[in-house]
């Protein structure tokens, strides 16, 4: 294979693997300066670089507070969820770079080889996992560093198997991608085949990610950390071998799985390389471009709430929007709060007795670190363009219009907050939070939640957009520099954490608990207060901009 013809696929095909609000912003950046060349997938390679850092940064220090070494389930779980993640996210970069770019047929002319062009869309799809793939590669760095400090030998045998398991990774995706995209069924149910893999991936490997968080903290506090469950057994020979490389049984696990790279390897050279082509036109010819906008009635019989509910239904339905809306928004802040949550139960002996109504102070802090990041980018930030050519059909009906947009708020709003409130409650449950103390930060969270929801409705109806393709696009399609807002992300997480940890000692030094609920009450009070000043003058805004 040529490397310079590598590359050159590498920069076409960045612009199918990219978002493409994020080709957007470049394409305008160059219009503005048009004398400047701008290398846009440079560019966007620099960018899935930055940010595969940035991640890669976050998880590695995050999850060195586990004991990798003494306790592999640790390292077991963490290696098998990102790999699960992998595969998840992996399934729709594959199909978007290898069929839904529909260009293969271009590459016929040219004097370019399966091989070369297999090559070069796969390391496009490649750089867009590196968010998921440099986390992973971490926990193979932090396990020998943790055995043996910096450790040359120790370092290279953890590169190894993570490249060992990034090609099984890798090449099972392909496959998989392949044989899906080769039947009937996928051909005439593309969306709902993408949504169920996508939701599947997304759901057992977040939802396993939380289930593991709450054990692993639990049994932290109760027994120093033993027997916490193993989620895939097999990826413990990774752990053998790095730890032991001459160890028989960990040497005879290894092969395994070089075993199965090497069959995996076979299977994509006898199957896939000789059949992609054909495959990826076949894709490209029984697609059909649908019609959205669809009839809508209002009947006479129904009333106006029930239209808005059943229209609704309807509009919700995308499994996407489920799983990259309200799924991702609703654990997300669990992620980290559960993460720091077990290495503070192991220093300090449980969290029990801090969770009563005396730590009422940091526990708001805590209501309000999970409403902000269930709040962000929810449905009431898309809901309005989601509606694409059919909002401005129901603006032309004879109906109350701001009373439509004031129920369609509050019908988002809650439908985004179901998930984020059971997660909380049951969070606060299973760690033994006092009942007042759970209804306190259920009231904190409502405040927290109303204003930047009712902020982001508004700014998505000034912002109205029909010219989207993915709900991925219609997110971030005002948003700015992915790093930086990474880094930002980070500043506010460790900002908060630092104050969650203050007013936990400054409680436990000072505050008794008649003074919590007096400074809880103040707390509300500005709060709801802030919050019912911000609705009304959002609302007041949308109203005046509607102009009826």
């Amino acid at each position: 294979m040529r490397l310079k013809i590598i590359q050159q696929l590498v920069n076409v095909n960045m612009i199918y693997a990219s978002q493409p609000a994020q080709i957007a912003k470049l394409r305008t950046k160059q219009a503005k300066k048009p004398d400047v060349k701008l290398d846009v997938a440079r560019k966007s390679v620099l960018n899935y670089l930055l940010l595969g850092l940035v991640y890669f940064v976050i998880f590695g220090l995050l999850f060195s507070i586990y004991d990798f070494v003494h306790q592999p389930a640790f390292f077991v779980n963490m290696v098998a969820l990102f790999s699960l993640m992998t595969i998840s996210q992996g399934f729709m970069s594959f199909y978007n770079v290898f069929y839904e770019s529909k260009d293969l047929q271009f590459y016929r002319p040219y004097a370019f080889s399966d091989a070369e062009v297999i090559a070069g869309k796969s390391i496009s799809v490649i750089l867009t996992l590196l968010m998921a793939i440099l986390p992973l590669v971490s926990y193979f760095l932090i396990l020998p560093v943790q055995a043996g400090g910096f450790n040359p030998l120790g370092i290279l045998l953890g590169l190894f198997c993570a490249l060992i398991l990034l090609g099984v990774l890798f090449l099972a995706t392909i496959i998989l991608s392949h044989l899906i995209t080769k039947t009937l069924f996928f051909k005439k149910h593309t969306t709902l085949v993408s949504n169920i893999m996508v939701g599947i991936g997304s759901l057992l490997s977040l939802g396993a990610y939380l289930y593991l968080n709450l054990v692993q903290t639990h049994r932290v506090e109760v027994t120093g950390g033993a027997d916490i469950p193993i989620l895939f057994p097999p990826f413990t020979a990774f752990h053998q071998f790095i730890l032991h490389p001459f160890d028989g049984e960990a040497i005879l696990g290894l092969m395994g799985w070089i075993l199965v790279l090497l069959v995996l390897i076979g299977l994509v050279r006898k199957i896939v390389i000789p059949q992609f082509y054909d495959a990826a036109l076949a894709v490209a010819t029984n697609q059909t471009v649908k019609e959205r906008v669809k009839a809508i009635h209002v009947g006479q019989k129904d009333s106006f709430r029930q239209f808005v509910i059943q229209y609704h239904r309807r509009l919700l339905s995308d499994g996407t929007l489920m799983v990259q809306v309200l799924l991702m928004m609703s654990i997300l802040p669990y992620i980290f709060l559960l993460s720091g949550a077990a290495g503070a139960s192991k220093n300090i002996g449980g969290l029990s007795p801090y969770l009563t109504p005396q730590y009422l102070v940091p526990l708001t802090l805590v209501a309000i670190l999970i409403g902000v990041f269930n709040s962000f980018g929810g449905l009431t930030s898309i809901g309005i363009s989601l509606e694409r050519e059919n909002f401005e059909y129901l603006r032309s009906l004879p109906i109350d219009f701001k009373r439509y947009l004031f129920m369609k708020f509050w019908l988002l709003y809650l439908v985004q907050s179901i998930l984020p409130v059971i997660l909380l409650v049951g969070v606060c449950l299973y760690f033994g939070v006092h009942p007042l103390a759970i209804l306190a930060m259920l009231l904190i969270w409502v405040v927290t939640t109303i204003p930047i929801c009712i902020r982001d409705y508004v700014k998505d109806f000034q912002n109205f957009s029909t010219n989207w393709t993915n709900i991925t696009e219609l997110m971030t399609r005002h948003r700015g520099n992915a790093v930086l807002q990474s880094i930002l992300l980070i500043v506010f997480l460790f900002v908060m954490f630092l104050l969650i940890i203050v007013s936990f000692i400054w409680t436990y030094h000072s505050v008794s608990t008649l003074l919590a609920v007096i400074l809880y009450s103040i707390i509300l009070l500005i709060g709801a207060a802030i919050s019912y000043t911000i609705y009304r003058k959002k609302i007041r805004t949308l109203y005046q901009e509607i102009g009826e």
